[in-house]
């Protein structure tokens, strides 16, 4: 590995494919063969490249891009709850805006997230239109960071979850269907199904 500087960049790329490091030798034969890699060397190697690309993720600036839309949402890996923030430009191109460990109902967590993106450009003072889980300390953290005048809409996939998994199994398609048909209507009458189905 020392002697191939692109190496972990390399390993990187393969790893975050969803290559385990107990299959490396079939997906890097001649990395394996040629560099004679233990596994726990391939690990190490992904640790080191993986926290560097980290890094840079959460250090990028966005002073010049014209952020629209934030999408936030906690997700959950093993153990371990992180909140994510994705943006939306006037393009429409995406970015990964930031992450941080925590529950989207960790009230610290939704501010630090949302300071840090402040800090790094996604600045108060533009309305945007925040999407997230229905969670009050999101929107608690998008009013103290952000302002009260932003739009704050509840995303729609978690709202089907949330009506779904409060009904009997036997009616759960159905409602799914109804609701998704009522916002492809306009307001009004999308808003009397929504009733109706209710």
């Amino acid at each position: 590995m020392r002697t191939h500087p692109r190496l972990g960049q390399r390993m990187l790329e393969i790893l975050m494919h969803g290559v385990s490091t107990r299959n490396y030798r079939t997906v890097l034969p001649e990395m394996a063969e040629t560099v004679g890699v233990a596994k726990s060397s391939v690990s190490r190697e992904f640790i080191d490249a993986s926290d560097e690309t980290l890094q840079k993720l959460m250090e990028r600036r966005f002073d010049d891009v014209d952020i629209l839309a934030v999408y936030i949402d906690g997700l959950i890996f093993g153990q371990h709850h992180v909140i994510g923030a994705v943006g939306v430009d006037v393009t429409g191109h995406k970015y990964v805006l930031g992450i941080v460990d925590g529950a989207s109902e960790n009230a610290a967590a939704c501010k630090a997230l949302l300071e840090d993106l402040a800090v790094r450009g996604v600045k108060p003072g533009r309305r945007r239109l925040f999407v997230i889980d229905g969670s009050k300390a999101l929107r608690a953290a998008i009013d103290a960071v952000y302002g009260k005048d932003n739009p704050v809409q509840r995303c729609r996939s978690h709202k089907v979850r949330n009506v779904l998994e409060q009904l009997p199994k036997d009616q759960r398609d159905q409602a799914k269907s109804a609701m998704r048909a009522a916002w492809r209507l306009e307001a009004c009458e999308g808003m009397t199904r929504l009733e109706q189905l209710a």
